[in-house]
């Protein structure tokens, strides 16, 4: 009898942490599967995303590599931490592959304490705004990052900043029509702009126009961001981001301070 060839992944909120419990063989077949599976949960922002590991077991010639994959690429933009769960009861095998993983991600024994450790996040800036599907949007948006910006003392990105926002936020008037979810992240001198919306469409480069106030095109955002990029999240909608990266010393007192949420 062969084998399934799909995992079987339940997903459950704590708090405000997912928590994914994927259950069957972790191989060639599978891998992909559990990856895009939890890039959508990265992309949905939540305060943590913990995985449980009783239930998988990866093939012989397979890692948990895999998880350390997801977290590099899911740290290129956000400070959404991947969190594995390993058990006591597993094999001495994967014992060992968590062993070797916990250099690149956190692994802990039983879920109660990766989810105190969620508590304890990287020190690091975020706020969020909710933004309705209105032509008015746009100018909502400039005018939070460009305080918000001010209050990080990130002064130095801050026209870049604006020009990227106004940019992601027309596409979503334009194109997604639908409303959207504004998220700013300061770490580690980098700053994220981040707009979610409900549209499955992803951003297509244009030329850009000069007879519309939002209309640069995508071009804009390459040329000023570090790096930008767009994930579908678990909704079946999108997210699309770009990075800034902070050069002064303001940065750094900025990420080090005890502020939360702009408070």
């Amino acid at each position: 009898m062969s084998r399934p060839s799909a995992l079987q992944i339940g997903t459950r909120t704590v708090g405000e942490a997912v928590v994914v419990r994927p259950a069957g063989v972790l191989d060639v077949a599978t891998g992909p599967q559990l990856r895009t599976y939890l890039l959508k949960a990265v992309a949905d922002q939540p305060s943590a995303v913990v995985v449980l590991l009783e239930a998988l077991v990866p093939a012989r010639t397979f890692t948990l590599s895999l998880f350390a994959a997801v977290a590099r690429q899911a740290a290129d933009w956000s400070g959404t931490p991947l969190i594995l769960v390993v058990g006591d009861d597993h094999t001495r095998e994967l014992q060992q592959h968590a062993r070797t993983i916990a250099r690149f991600l956190p692994v802990y024994g039983d879920l109660a304490a990766a989810l105190a450790s969620v508590s304890r996040p990287p020190v690091r800036q975020l706020t969020r705004l909710r933004l309705a599907n209105d032509p008015h949007s746009g100018g909502v948006a400039r005018r939070f990052v460009a305080a918000t910006c001010e209050l990080w003392h990130c002064e130095e990105v801050v026209e870049d900043a604006v020009m990227i926002v106004s940019e992601l936020v027309g596409n979503v008037i334009r194109h997604a029509g639908t409303d959207a979810d504004l998220r700013l992240e300061l770490r580690r001198q980098l700053l994220t702009v981040a707009v979610t919306d409900r549209s499955p469409l992803f951003p297509v480069p244009r030329p850009p126009s000069t007879t519309r106030e939002n209309g640069l095109g995508l071009g804009i955002i390459t040329a000023l961001a570090t790096a930008w990029g767009a994930n579908p999240t678990s909704t079946g909608g999108k997210v699309v981001w770009a990075t800034l990266k902070l050069r002064g010393p303001d940065a750094r007192a900025a990420i080090n301070n005890r502020w939360r949420n702009g408070q």
